[in-house]
């Protein structure tokens, strides 16, 4: 009876009392997507853990940038897994002195920001763990970098162990949504059976604050957050195939050089009374291995694209200008809806929300880079404009005035409550490509005139020579055949705009070529013009031959076409009423393949 007592009172000695076991060795956090587990060793305890003593408190000192990279796991010896943290912090460093509790005074993790000091409420369930077993041996405190380029160190953990640990919440109601407080979790029909489906968005902001402009390229940062009721949350089905032959899901690299897709389950919360159940869909999306970032990506979740706008308010209607290609992310959560305030947005248009405008946030499970990913409900993955894919190729587009358009599962491949909201139009104001064409030219020559086109940026011209002539040579050379002032405009035309130019050029240098008309037996008779006026020329070739009446500053006025003519002897007569011509000098100008001959002719009548 003794010994039985002896036995009760040292019992409930150890129930009564708190212990807490440390690691205080620590050791550095491995960079992109390995775990590192850090063991804390435990005994003298009794030999079951449950509602009545059991684990109450882990706490971490854990130095690293970007905290929103990392999982923080909690393992027992038995093996289960309790996530402590996922993907909580964004751009913010360091766990400093942060212990996590089911009654934490400062909240629940997802709602704190980096860095964290204080007592939070873990994303998972701690009691998780008090399932009656032998709490003696090793346990470990785990850290996964999911991302790369950020680095860190553990300096130390703790486990304590104490009596009646906390349930957590405060209570059935109270406290943030959770898959174990499902009493928490809202519908958005106001009833007590629904699915809580995820609502993913784009955000414009992210991309007017983050990105550059380049000569033929744009890079931007992108932003897909959850405004829904409940997680987007995908896991690899483990059916893996290189182009349509299935292979196993551990095969590294397919025959073509290329990497294996894996088909994804999402899964569905369902919310029934205070229970939270959950269930999983094949979806039509499918996740692949990138080298370039060194994890898994689910494939085309999101895309963007250059386009102009038009009134259609729907901005996935818009022509495309340039495109990039469609983006691989990984799910996870590396921001939240008040931390990076203005990302969130119910629509292009609609009103800017925090997590407190979203009725279950920050509700998750899952978030990372490995075979089980996702976004918890208020917060937002962030891909920068840094990383690799993150561009628009600019090659040909104008300077101008556009919009980038981000959509968030473009294929709809996965379930959502709302499948319209899932774009943003960011405008944008291109200065450094391809500018409009600016019109200028030079010219030589004083009847033979040599014309330079010095426009920057050229396409397509058209000269108007101001005598009638005409030409679409870049540098033509025109000939005038008659002296005066002429207006000379160039037209230059490119996919980016059109520019006219105009110069007033004098030619006074025209000689009239009295004997290259003889030598063509040309001649005009009588001249001043009358009704019965002759002209007469000769061919000595074969040739197309036509006649073109000219005024004195140069601008044609009409043409005679006679078409192809044989060798020899030819005269018409010169129809002057056909013509009305006003008196003054005019060129009657003979043209044929190979000669030019020209003849002052008066009109006094």
């Amino acid at each position: 009876m003794k010994q039985f007592l002896l036995a009760l009172l040292l019992g409930t000695a150890l129930l009564s009392k708190s212990q807490t076991f440390t690691n205080n060795t620590g050791g550095a956090v491995p960079d992109n997507n390995t775990e590192v587990c850090f063991p804390v060793t435990v005994s003298g305890l009794p030999s079951q853990i449950d509602t009545l003593f059991g684990v109450t408190q882990v706490c971490i000192n854990l130095t690293h940038t970007w905290v929103g990279d990392l999982d923080l796991r909690l393992k027992s010896p038995d093996g289960t897994v309790i996530v402590l943290s996922s993907n909580n912090g964004g751009s913010g460093d360091n766990y400093t002195n942060t212990c996590f509790a089911m009654n934490g005074s400062s909240g629940p993790i997802g709602g704190g920001a980096a860095p964290y000091t204080g007592t939070f409420v873990p994303n998972g369930n701690i009691n998780g763990v008090n399932n009656n077993q032998n709490p003696n041996g090793t346990w470990y405190v785990c850290v996964v970098d999911e991302v790369p380029a950020d680095f860190g160190n553990l300096l130390s953990c703790s486990i304590t162990f104490g009596a009646n640990p906390p349930a957590g919440g405060g209570g059935p109601v109270s406290g943030p949504c959770s898959s174990s407080n499902g009493a928490a979790c809202l519908c958005p029909n106001g009833t007590t059976n629904c699915d809580l489906l995820p609502d993913m968005t784009a955000s414009a902001l992210i991309i007017q604050n983050q990105h550059t402009e380049y000569p033929g390229l744009i890079t931007l940062s992108n932003a897909t957050p959850n405004i829904g009721w409940g997680p987007m949350e995908i896991h690899g089905s483990n059916s893996c195939w290189c182009d349509t032959i299935t292979v196993p899901c551990s095969t590294s690299i397919c025959p073509d050089g290329s990497y294996p897709k894996q088909k994804l389950k999402q899964t569905i919360y369902h919310k029934t009374g205070a229970a939270i159940s959950t269930y999983d869909i094949l979806t039509n999306g499918e996740m692949s291995y990138h080298p370039s970032h060194g994890h898994i990506h689910v494939d085309n979740w999101a895309e963007f694209t250059l386009r102009k706008a038009t009134s259609n308010p729907d901005a996935t209607t818009w022509p495309i200008v340039a495109a990039g290609s469609k983006v691989s992310f990984c799910l996870i959560n590396l921001g939240d809806c008040t931390s990076d305030y203005g990302y969130c947005r119910d629509g292009n248009y609609g009103p800017i929300v925090t997590m407190a405008n979203v009725p279950n946030s920050p509700f998750g499970l899952v978030s990372g880079c490995g075979n089980d990913q996702g976004i918890y409900v208020g917060n937002l993955d962030i891909y920068s404009e840094g990383l690799a894919g993150m561009s628009i190729d600019l090659t040909g587009v104008c300077n101008g005035d556009y919009y980038i358009v981000s959509i968030t599962d473009p294929d709809n491949n996965f379930l959502e409550s709302n499948e319209t909201n899932n774009w943003a139009a960011a405008p944008i104001t291109l200065t450094q490509q391809t500018a409009g064409p600016v019109a200028s030219f030079s010219h030589t020559g004083n009847s033979s005139v040599q014309f330079y086109n010095t426009a920057s940026t050229t396409y397509t011209y058209q000269w108007y020579f101001g005598d009638g002539g005409t030409s679409v040579n870049q540098n033509p050379v025109h000939n005038y055949m008659s002296n005066g002032v002429f207006n000379v405009t160039l037209i230059v035309n490119s996919p980016c705009g059109s520019d006219t130019t105009t110069q007033l050029i004098n030619i006074n240098g025209v000689n009239i070529h009295e004997n290259a008309a003889r030598s063509l037996g040309y001649s005009v008779y009588p001249n001043p013009l009358q009704e019965n006026t002759t002209v007469s020329y000769f061919l000595p070739e074969k040739t197309s031959v036509s006649f073109e009446v000219f005024n004195s500053i140069g601008q044609k006025l009409y043409t005679i076409d006679k078409g192809i003519q044989e060798q020899g002897h030819y005269e018409f007569n010169f129809n002057v009423d056909g013509i009305n011509l006003k008196n003054g000098i005019y060129t009657l100008q003979l043209k044929t393949q190979l000669r030019t001959a020209a003849i002052r002719i008066a009109q006094t009548r």
